[in-house]
């Protein structure tokens, strides 16, 4: 049996039969084997478009037009893309139980645990100008974090430009793409978000990971996805109506290092200073100096 097969086993019967192949791959999604059978612990709590969407209000139900749940897929963000080459995808979300090529900024691997993350991607036309669009990301930031902080989660911070951190710790990543370069802009807007997932993760990445569960006892994946889609389409519409420029305050009032020092990594340079905020474009404003410099994200690193 492929690996897929076994996801889709896994999402309905909860245990699917194994060969050896599949055992030294499962372990990387957090999934046990007993014997042949790879086996669903039971604390995990498989995601249901019809509790996802009772989460949503009535603005955000009105957008929905497609909300797929699947137990794999290679890449949500990948997916949805795909689908906005041929088709309207302004209302669509996609959910997965496990990415098989999950995909962060730069082309990072993003690591989902089956059942244990939150990989999510939803399609959302905003009407502004193209040259807005590379601050819909931190818009969007404030809006997860929002939610976190909502469903219970403290001290949620920013990082700039696609991060969520819990004391330096990353809890969540943000990936924007757009389909086609046009206007109004059709926006894929990709979620990660480590819910369950921190033993698989902590000694498979190479960076600090912080997890829901430290600080939600039993958080319902299904209330948080839903949670997380009904802020992120109403911050876009706000994002729509005003821009950045309404939102830019509170940004800077929840980025974890604002007025800190900071290096910013641009292909081999790397730049010194404190950070003095975030620009109408989205783009880091450092202080270096008596001068100050904007970097937009893209290929720029932000490291303390």
């Amino acid at each position: 049996m492929s690996l897929p097969d076994v996801f889709e086993q896994l999402a309905v019967e909860g245990v699917a039969k194994v060969d050896a192949t599949d055992r030294l791959q499962l372990g990387n999604y957090g999934i046990a084997v007993r014997g042949d059978l790879a086996v669903l612990d039971d604390d995990i709590e498989l995601l249901r478009a019809d509790r996802i969407r009772d989460q949503l209000g009535d603005t955000a139900r009105g957008w929905l037009t497609r909300l797929c749940v699947r137990a794999h897929v290679d890449s949500t963000n990948s997916a949805l893309m795909r689908a906005g080459l041929t088709r309207d995808i302004d209302g669509e979300v996609l959910l997965a139980e496990a990415q098989t090529a999950g995909r962060g900024r730069r082309g990072r691997e993003w690591m989902s645990p089956f059942g244990r993350n939150l990989a999510m991607s939803m399609g959302v036309c905003i009407d502004r100008p193209l040259r807005e669009i590379g601050a819909v990301g931190l818009s969007v930031g404030m809006a997860v974090a929002g939610a976190l902080t909502e469903l219970g989660v403290r001290d949620v911070k920013l990082k700039w430009p696609n991060d969520i951190v819990v004391d330096r710790r990353k809890l969540c990543g943000i990936l924007i793409e757009l389909p086609a370069a046009k206007e109004p802009a059709c926006v894929v807007i990709g979620i990660g978000i480590n819910i369950g997932g921190l033993p698989v993760l902590a000694p498979l990445v190479n960076q600090a990971v912080a997890d829901v569960a430290e600080h939600v006892r039993n958080a319902s994946r299904n209330r948080l996805a839903g949670m997380v889609v009904d802020a992120v389409y109403n911050m876009c519409k706000q994002f729509e109506e005003y821009g950045f420029a309404r939102m830019r305050p509170a940004y800077n009032a929840l980025h974890r290092y604002h007025g800190e020092d900071v290096r910013v990594i641009v292909g081999t340079e790397e730049v010194t200073g404190s950070v003095a905020g975030v620009g109408l474009d989205g783009a880091l404003q450092l202080r270096t100096g008596s001068d100050v410099r904007s970097f937009i994200g893209g290929e720029v690193s932000l490291r303390t």
